[in-house]
């Protein structure tokens, strides 16, 4: 699912996307109220998380814009901002704003909240992920290849989940350390080798789809 985040706070908006991108949701983030105002009339988002107090264009502007005259006219809105007082999230609300977040707050509750507006718009995020016969069910924590079973370790799930989750996606194995071992890891390019052969191993034939692209990186791909 891809998120537009609109938010000028650097070290906030850093720390917004990398959560977001580690629940699996691909961000693109602007911290400028015009340039959001263009992403919106050119691009298709499934939330947009948005700002009140930004440079270029107000949140409330752009929340009017987006329920008016845009492609996301029908795409969930949540709000984030400093201000609390009663009449500003009133008029939030009155323009389309579906949820209103104050600052400061966790990532908890705001992850909580995405989930609760996805859930009231509609949308559902897949239980289930499947490739060519490997299918990965999230809520028993399964894998079976071509309907057998298979034991994988908690990394090796994380890496065969995110994957899945992006097939015929390229990752350089930085950017696989970052991803499944995050920002305060200790490893090397070699761990990813590492775990990349294990996992290959495990899904047997199938693992022929998990490509070595030299010098490049990984990707789940029928090519």
């Amino acid at each position: 699912m891809v998120v537009l985040l609109v938010e000028d706070d650097e070290d906030l908006g850093e720390l917004l996307k990398y959560n977001l991108e580690k629940n699996q949701f691909k961000v693109d983030w602007t911290l400028d109220g015009k340039e959001a105002l263009e992403k919106i009339k050119t691009n298709s988002y499934d939330l947009i998380i948005l700002d009140l107090m930004l440079p270029g264009a107000s949140g409330l502007d752009i929340c009017k814009e987006i329920r008016e005259n845009s492609i996301n006219k029908d795409v969930p809105v949540i709000v984030l901002t400093a201000l609390s007082d009663e009449d500003t999230k009133v008029k939030g609300f009155s323009i389309g704003a579906d949820d209103y977040v104050t600052k400061p707050f966790s990532m908890k509750e705001l992850l909580a909240r995405i989930e609760a507006v996805l859930r009231r718009a509609g949308y559902v995020r897949k239980a289930i992920l499947e490739f060519d016969g490997i299918v990965y069910d999230k809520r028993s924590k399964s894998v079976t290849v071509d309907g057998n079973s298979i034991y994988l370790t908690k990394t090796e799930f994380q890496l065969l989940e995110f994957f899945l989750e992006h097939p015929e996606q390229l990752f350089s194995r930085e950017e696989l350390l970052e991803k499944i071992w995050g920002h305060d890891h200790n490893e090397t390019t070699r761990t990813v080798d590492v775990y990349i052969s294990r996992l290959r191993k495990k899904l047997g034939d199938k693992g022929k789809y998990l490509k070595t692209l030299p010098r490049l990186g990984y990707k789940l791909t029928k090519e």
